[in-house]
């Protein structure tokens, strides 16, 4: 039904495994992750160390691309050797509930649209264990859709700009261009967390920018904190204790996560 596409390198294993076990404890099936990177021998051994005894080649692809290729050219490569007809971004170094893949294929579906994205995220800064909630619907469509969130038609899917980072952007206007009905799926932040690592293709600086123009304002906050408290519980790794900032103070979040 569903190949989830992630692009990594050396250097971030750590990061892949929150992903894999993120995509492992998603309640949508059938699916599959493939995994592209730019790594050596060495690398290929360690991811296949980290899959273990949950390696089987109807759930996972691996595959070493040639060296010195972009971002965008390894993404390419990952929408490629997807099997499923639809294709669902699956970012090495982000976060995501076990009904991520559930909820977002439902509105895709009840939408009957080409492709759907979330219009609001969590975005957590590991360094400083801050935690927001960021609603894209500040901006104007089409620039509200969160473009690493995208799930759709593989076969609608144009390529990738052969660009180190920003290459998400040409191919989301590219649908708008060409007309896909495009669901953009509001209110359910929560089903995704976009974390800065300092490893990001981004620095820190474009990351305080989003979450500065774009946080739930307190009173929406508020009204959001038990749900959100509930549903990071049941992500199947840890992140742990948070603080949210709100208005002029900070609101704690003990998950018991470590």
């Amino acid at each position: 039904m569903i190949s989830c596409l992630t692009v990594t390198q050396s250097g971030r294993l750590s990061e892949l495994a929150r992903a894999i076990s993120c995509f492992l404890g998603q309640t949508l099936t059938p699916r599959e992750l493939v995994i592209v990177h730019d790594g050596d021998t060495d690398f290929n051994h360690a991811i296949q160390k980290i899959l273990g005894s949950d390696y089987n080649d109807n759930l996972f692809q691996v595959h070493a691309a040639p060296s010195g290729l972009t971002l965008g050219e390894l993404r390419n490569i990952a929408v490629k050797l997807a099997r499923h007809p639809l294709v669902c971004q699956w970012d090495d170094d982000d976060l995501y509930h076990p009904r991520r893949l559930e909820i977002q294929y439902a509105y895709l579906k009840i939408q009957n649209a080409d492709f759907c994205f979330l219009t609001d995220q969590l975005h957590l800064f590991e360094d400083d264990r801050l935690l927001f909630w960021d609603d894209w619907n500040a901006e104007s469509p089409p620039m509200n859709l969160i473009q690493g969130t995208l799930m759709g038609n593989k076969s609608l899917l144009g390529q990738y700009p052969a660009l180190i980072r920003g290459e998400d952007t040409p191919v989301v206007m590219d649908l708008v261009r060409r007309g896909h009905k495009i669901a953009a799926l509001a209110g359910m932040g929560w089903i995704y967390i976009y974390i800065y690592t300092g490893k990001n293709a981004w620095d820190r600086e474009h990351h305080l920018a989003i979450s500065t123009w774009k946080h739930l304002p307190g009173d929406r906050l508020k009204a959001q904190i038990a749900l959100l408290g509930a549903r990071l519980s049941e992500y199947p790794t840890t992140i742990g204790p948070v603080s949210i900032p709100c208005e002029e103070h900070l609101l704690e979040l003990h998950i018991g996560l470590q």
